[in-house]
């Protein structure tokens, strides 16, 4: 029986929109692919989840991968919060799983800076019971420790627990500590496998 929910953020919760926001930005083309090359595209991106490192070193790496760009790559860092908007559905969906009796819980990789916005800013954490997030435990998917580190905390049996994700590897690591697990690609989907597993979400 599952008794535990527990989502990733972005790209479930939330849309991790770097591309329009490299277009809010006003950049050409031509900067757009040079910044996301040094930033969103790049395996530096992992360690800003990761948050071992001060975001100040972060960006000066990233500024190094693109060293013409120094002055796009700043701007981008210095309006960040803005590269992530909440979905409407996230805090009604959360809310009638807690109605229905089911714990939710975060796992996700996130940087300090935006997810300190994230908390202030989006509707549905206040129904949450609980969150592994990256940044603060030093830890990332798809690594099976963060997975652990979940289990651990929050004393969740992972035959009890379905772990919903955007990403494949993501799952596909849950999957293989005994977790349930969707591959998330759209709300009605996700309803559809929830209710697979004999969790009523309408």
């Amino acid at each position: 029986m599952i008794r535990n929910i527990v989502f990733d953020i972005g790209n479930v919760l939330t849309h991790f929109r770097w591309k329009e926001y490299l277009e809010e930005l006003n950049f050409t083309k031509e900067i757009r692919d040079h910044v996301a090359n040094a930033t969103v595209k790049h395996a530096i991106w992992n360690e800003f989840d990761r948050g071992v490192r001060e975001d100040e070193d972060i960006i000066r790496e990233c500024i190094s991968h693109a060293p013409e760009y120094e002055k796009e790559v700043q701007l981008f860092f210095d309006n960040i919060t803005r590269i992530v908007t909440e979905y409407d559905y996230a805090a009604p969906l959360i809310k009638s799983l807690k109605d229905l009796g089911y714990k939710v819980y975060l796992l996700s990789n996130y940087p300090k800076t935006p997810f300190q916005y994230a908390m202030k800013n989006f509707s549905f954490f206040p129904f949450i019971d609980g969150k592994v997030i990256s940044y603060e435990v030093k830890q990332i998917k798809p690594q099976a420790e963060i997975y652990h580190t979940l289990l651990n905390q929050y004393d969740l049996a992972p035959t009890e627990t379905v772990f919903i994700d955007d990403k494949l590897e993501n799952v596909e690591a849950a999957n293989k500590i005994g977790i349930h697990t969707i591959h998330f690609s759209t709300l009605e989907d996700m309803k559809e496998k929830l209710n697979a597993l004999e969790v009523p979400v309408m």
